[in-house]
């Protein structure tokens, strides 16, 4: 079993700047991403608070300049999952698919993964034409989609599919999360429909799509081709042994674990916190690693 400095999971943009960091540092880590660079970026319709892109930059965009940059540096991802995390008093132990991988430290940045519907809530059929992200559909057109939620993701997910696309959002309440600089934005599009205090009680499949059933009150059905649930989002952390769990604090404050990004932002999920929070880790990796 090859032993590494150090690991880092999740190649999302805390990940790739810890990375890129520790490049600069003559330290090569292992980078292991389950699908590929750039994690919930290539969702982002527009990205306008990151510094050096005034009026904005479309989120597949700066994916693409990040992974230029991850390749300059002769770096490439493992894509491989990593299924459970160990520590045996001396090394980090990252089980994979592949196999079990040794680190002296070890970079978390595995970010979120999507709420999904509650069972039930979609037929059987309903499952296969539903979606938690918007990137798979971007090259849609032509069809009449409905999104479930009231949040950023929501309307940020409506901008980006209505230039080709009927965009329905569909607020089970009349309170609206989502800034209102998106919700304006949405507004004045006409391929957009808001509807707020309707919630969506069952998705049915229809041969030629989806039918969205309302509570009891509501006669009315939609038929759509497709929907996303923008729902929220939860930390997608991977499983950690025993041993782990009880020298989870005394090994980062040594230096040797570092938890970043979405993963443990809470709320806070900014591309600009991510960055941030991974170039900080990196360079207190390298001086656990130079002492």
């Amino acid at each position: 079993m090859k032993k590494e400095d150090v690991i880092i999971i999740g190649g999302g943009p805390a990940g790739m700047i810890s990375a890129i960091q520790l490049k600069r540092y003559g330290i090569t880590a292992r980078v292991f991403e389950q699908h590929r660079l750039g994690g919930l970026l290539w969702n982002a319709n527009l990205v306008e608070n990151y510094p050096g892109f005034p009026g904005g930059i479309h989120g597949p965009k700066l994916v693409r300049l990040f992974s230029q940059q991850f390749e300059a540096l002769s770096l490439e991802p493992t894509l491989d999952t990593v299924t459970s995390l160990g520590y045996d008093g001396e090394d980090f132990l990252v089980t994979t698919q592949q196999g079990i991988f040794a680190s002296t430290t070890l970079v978390v940045a595995t970010g979120t993964r999507p709420n999904t519907f509650p069972p039930g809530f979609l037929s059987e059929g309903a499952v296969e034409r539903t979606y938690y992200e918007v990137a798979p559909l971007l090259d849609m057109q032509g069809k009449q989609i409905a999104v479930i939620g009231a949040g950023d993701a929501a309307f940020d997910y409506a901008i980006n599919l209505s230039r080709k696309n009927h965009v329905m959002i569909f607020n089970r309440t009349k309170e609206i999360k989502a800034l209102p600089l998106l919700v304006q934005r949405c507004a004045t599009i006409q391929n957009i429909q808001y509807f707020e205090d309707m919630p969506v009680e069952q998705v049915m499949a229809e041969e030629n799509g989806l039918v969205l059933k309302f509570n009891q009150d509501q006669e009315k059905a939609v038929q759509v081709d497709l929907l996303i649930g923008a729902i929220g989002r939860s930390e997608s952390f991977p499983p950690m042994s025993a041993q782990l769990v009880r020298e989870q604090t005394m090994l980062t404050k040594l230096g040797r674990l570092q938890i970043v990004g979405d993963v443990q932002n809470g709320i806070y999920r900014q591309t600009a916190i991510a960055v941030g929070d991974g170039l900080k880790a990196a360079m207190k990796i390298y001086q656990y690693l130079k002492e």
